[in-house]
């Protein structure tokens, strides 16, 4: 019977992490489709982020610290690419396709004008990437940000977004580095017991991301309805909004001969932006319509950024 047990418990692991990308778009519909059932999650996507990154915390050596502060340029590079590049091409897309709209408009430039994404550090380590340079990256974003995000904004919609500074960084602190330490502090006092639940830390972490995704669904659903004629517009230039940075700074990455860890860490921080940070910005600053496209591109860039992981991580 124990024997049984295990073999279903391996096989349930097996199915959730290695169909992620699959679990993540049937749970976007199923929370679409019955939002009622999942509004209760609204108010644990921040610790429910926070858990995730704790289990990565775990599996950080903190020896790898150090190896940030050796590369300050490999830092400074994928910042960049991201606040140029990325923005750039984010600002393009949505002249091109979205200017007769202006609300979504500006909430499509805002879903690729914040920092990036907490799931990037995620990303990064199932990729086998380099999490702490990762993390490093989004910090810096989280710093930068309450000055690039409103110009950007400002000076290609017209619409200037006040961030509480403070506010953003304690997110950051509390949602990314306090769970990340805790876990490394764990990690380093107690080692048997992190050996014990090492097997189960990326099941959890891929449960958590689920659950996220339907938190996320279910809260915006009557968004999403009522626009429903602009969505497979939105889905396609979204999908291009996060992939070609990822393919760009991939390629200009490996040709600067950055290591191929660190490049996979920067792939992530380019591609992949806090788009429940926009949407929250969005409705506050702009209107509820202007949160729909920061919806589309929380499910898309989970989907696709989990399957790109998964992918990466066998290279």
């Amino acid at each position: 019977m124990g024997g049984f047990s295990l073999k279903f418990i391996v096989l349930i692991n097996h199915a959730v992490t290695k169909y992620l990308p699959a679990w993540i778009v049937i749970s976007a519909l199923f929370a679409y489709w019955v939002p009622s059932l999942f509004n209760p999650l609204m108010d644990w996507t921040g610790f429910m982020l926070g858990f995730i990154l704790f289990l990565m915390g775990l599996t950080i050596p903190a020896a790898s610290i150090s190896y940030v502060f050796k590369q300050p340029r490999t830092v400074l590079f994928g910042v960049v690419f991201k606040w140029t590049f990325t923005v750039l091409l984010t600002i393009g897309l949505g002249m091109l396709f979205l200017r007769q709209h202006h609300e979504i408009l500006a909430g499509f430039i805002l879903a690729g004008s914040v920092p990036s994404a907490t799931a990037a550090s995620l990303y990064t380590f199932i990729a086998d990437g380099t999490v702490i340079l990762s993390i490093t990256m989004s910090v810096v974003d989280t710093l930068i940000s309450p000055i690039l995000t409103p110009f950007i904004m400002e000076h290609a919609v017209g619409h200037l977004i006040p961030i509480d500074y403070l506010s953003l960084v304690s997110q950051m602190l509390m949602i990314v580095l306090l769970p990340i330490l805790a876990g490394m502090a764990i990690k380093r006092y107690l080692p048997s017991f992190v050996d014990r639940v090492r097997p189960a830390v990326r099941f959890c972490s891929s449960i958590t991301l689920i659950a996220i995704v339907l938190s996320v669904v279910a809260g915006s659903q009557a968004l999403i309805k009522v626009n429903l004629k602009l969505l497979p517009i939105l889905i396609l230039i979204t999908i291009a909004q996060i992939i070609l940075p990822m393919i760009a700074v991939f390629a200009v990455s490996r040709k600067l001969k950055i290591n191929p860890m660190d490049s996979k860490a920067i792939l992530f921080e380019a591609g992949l932006c806090n788009t429940a940070l926009a949407a929250i910005l969005a409705i506050n600053h702009i209107s509820f319509l202007a949160a729909v496209p920061a919806v589309i591109n929380t499910v898309l860039n989970l989907s696709l950024g989990a399957w790109i992981a998964a992918k990466l991580g066998k290279i």
